[in-house]
């Protein structure tokens, strides 16, 4: 401590008490010792001497912000503004003090007024638009970024920020222009090369999005993220190897990236690898036990192994991964084994045909618990059909998924929450067949057309809705089944729409007998189907369709099939009238075809 410069100062004010300087100065000293409280008063006493001096007000100030004393250094700021109202320097660091008020919007205020009076002041625009992002005003923060380009346009920054705000208000090409401008002022900026590929991803422009990470990753190669989003476009673009290699790297850099686990899982499944799958989407969820895509893929590999325990339960999660319609109030959610006596039960239909349609069958149990009414809300393709099966129950309604208001209710489960509100297990499978019939004068027309068989008779399904994502896996072209159609035996098309190329090839398969043009819905079809001996079919709603209603069915399925057939096995515990011809990991569809065809040879020597 300087004693002797404290005491001449002392001294000083003893001879003049009007010495408004010395106290500045013993200030600056208290403040050198960090002796705050004797700083502040002889400040208070400096400013009663000379109250309009602006120095003396800011030094104060500036004091109590040092020492978290917000309230009065905003007053003290303001006193300060009062006597120059024209330095920008003030507003802004009045600002900082009603930030840590708390007081947001007054603090967005004065860092308006600084950009105004100052617009090469860069921190300013930076803080205001910090502000205006966490209080979600998210357009005025695009004006204010509009501003700050127009105050700073070489200043890459910006154009950065605004790109990522334009994102975020669903303006794309917005959001691209300001990321090529960000690039073009500063061409290594790797934030911006990783925010311009998630945008083209976006886009669905993934070789360019690719591009775009690669500059991202050249320009920063140690952080994680761009090699896992880099990780994603591979995907999507079926490059499984080279997207398992960016996971991988990922995680090399940081090892508890559950995300990068995720992703990785899911490569590896994709790629034909189910056991890493399994153990890396299970790593990310001990990372992030909340993660929800993780939960939500495990679930389903989960109940791929028949362990139904644990993976229907967690299988719950994908009401926070798949897009649908907002569920009801999750308080009414009905969670099994408790009474609905006297109660209104609503089932809802999801995801698709071939999910409703295997299971329903959980009507029947969810009857048993004696609800007072039963509303089924399936699409419109399967009303008809579900309507005339529970026609004649008073205690069944069933009603189209088709937006209007939905009717009373007390509880509701989705359908595919009925086997973990069942606690189904692979050995309590509800699976007496059929659980589904479709009425005689539906039958009858089929009947009367077809006439008796007078050979083998056999519905085919080959393709599905090829707006499916996983279409292409699993629909077989039509010409692959020449050695089948060949075969002595009657063919029929259970197709109810044909793509171009099958128009071709029926031209050169007149033995297989089309019915399209009468297969106006499924009720139809289900007529259709009763007329078969057997149904072969890929995985589409008309294979579930036909096993519903007891029918045999051989399903064709790809390497890669959905959950619930399980694996491996040739049999399914949901269809015990199913038989399963899988694709073989590194084989094409014409061995599973040339298998079917010596199924078909030994069904034909033994009748």
């Amino acid at each position: 401590m300087n004693n002797e410069a404290i005491e001449k100062l002392l001294k000083l004010i003893a001879q003049d008490p009007q010495r408004w300087d010395a106290y500045q100065r013993l200030a600056g000293l208290m403040l050198q010792n960090n002796e705050f409280h004797a700083a502040e008063q002889y400040l208070l006493q400096a400013i009663h001497l000379r109250p309009d001096n602006l120095q003396l007000r800011l030094q104060l100030a500036n004091l109590h912000m040092r020492t978290q004393q917000f309230a009065a250094a905003h007053e003290h700021y303001k006193q300060a503004i009062k006597l120059d109202s024209r330095q920008a320097q003030l507003y802004y660091l009045d600002a900082r003090a009603l930030k840590n008020l708390g007081r947001t919007q007054e603090a967005i205020l004065r860092l308006r007024t600084v950009t105004k009076l100052d617009p090469q002041h860069i921190q300013a625009f930076n803080e205001c638009v910090d502000l205006m992002l966490q209080s979600q005003q998210l357009e005025k923060a695009a004006e204010v970024l509009k501003q700050a380009v127009t105050a700073h346009p070489e200043y890459a920054h910006f154009h950065y920020r605004l790109g990522v705000l334009h994102q975020q208000l669903q303006a794309p090409t917005e959001a691209l222009a300001c990321m090529n401008a960000a690039i073009r002022i500063q061409a290594d900026f790797a934030e911006a090369h990783h925010q311009r590929a998630l945008i083209l991803q976006l886009q669905g422009q993934r070789e360019e999005a690719l591009r775009a990470f690669h500059h991202a990753i050249a320009h920063q190669p140690n952080l994680p993220v761009p090699y896992n989003n880099r990780g994603v476009v591979l995907c999507q673009l079926g490059k499984y190897p080279e997207a398992i290699a960016d996971f991988r790297q990922a995680l090399k850099l940081n090892a508890s990236y559950a995300s990068a686990y995720c992703n990785l899982g899911l490569a590896l499944y994709e790629n034909g690898d189910t056991a890493e799958a399994y153990q890396c989407l299970e790593t990310a969820i001990t990372h992030a036990p909340t993660h929800a895509q993780a939960r939500y893929y495990l679930s389903m590999l989960k109940l791929a192994r028949g362990e139904y325990e644990a993976g229907w339960p967690m299988y719950e999660s994908r009401w926070q991964v798949l897009p649908a319609a907002p569920l009801p109030d999750r308080q009414l959610l009905w969670p099994g084994n408790t009474s609905l006596l006297g109660k209104t039960i609503l089932l809802l239909a999801e995801q698709t045909l071939s999910d409703t349609l295997q299971f329903c069958r959980y009507i029947a149990l969810v009857k048993t618990f004696k609800p007072n009414q039963l509303i089924v809300a399936v699409p419109d393709a399967l009303f008809n059909l579900f309507n005339e099966m529970w026609a004649h129950d008073g205690a069944i309604q069933v009603i189209r998924q088709d937006g209007r208001p939905l009717p009373h209710f007390d509880t509701y489960c989705p359908m595919l929450s009925l086997p973990a509100a069942f606690s189904t297990l692979a050995d309590t499978i509800p699976a007496t067949l059929p659980y589904l019939q479709v009425a005689e004068r539906h039958q009858q027309p089929w009947q009367q057309l077809l006439g008796p068989a007078r050979r083998l008779r056999i519905g085919l399904n080959w393709c599905g809705d090829e707006h499916n994502k996983y279409d292409h896996l699993r629909s077989i072209p039509l010409y692959l089944m020449a050695p089948l159609l060949q075969m002595e035996v009657e063919w029929h098309s259970l197709q109810k729409a044909f793509r171009r190329e099958d128009h071709i090839m029926l031209k050169r398969f007149p033995m297989l007998e089309c019915h399209h043009p009468s297969l106006s819905d499924l009720t139809d079809t289900a007529g259709l189907i009763m007329q078969m001996d057997l149904v072969i079919s890929v995985d589409t709603a008309v294979a579930h369709l036909a096993a519903a209603l007891g029918k045999r069915v051989w399903l064709l399925l790809p390497q890669q099939a959905h959950f619930r057939w399980l694996q491996q096995a040739e049999t399914c515990p949901w269809y015990p009238n199913m038989r399963l011809f899988r694709q073989s990991p590194g084989t094409a569809w014409e061995s599973v075809i040339d298998h079917v065809h010596q199924a078909i040879t030994d069904e034909l020597a033994g009748r």
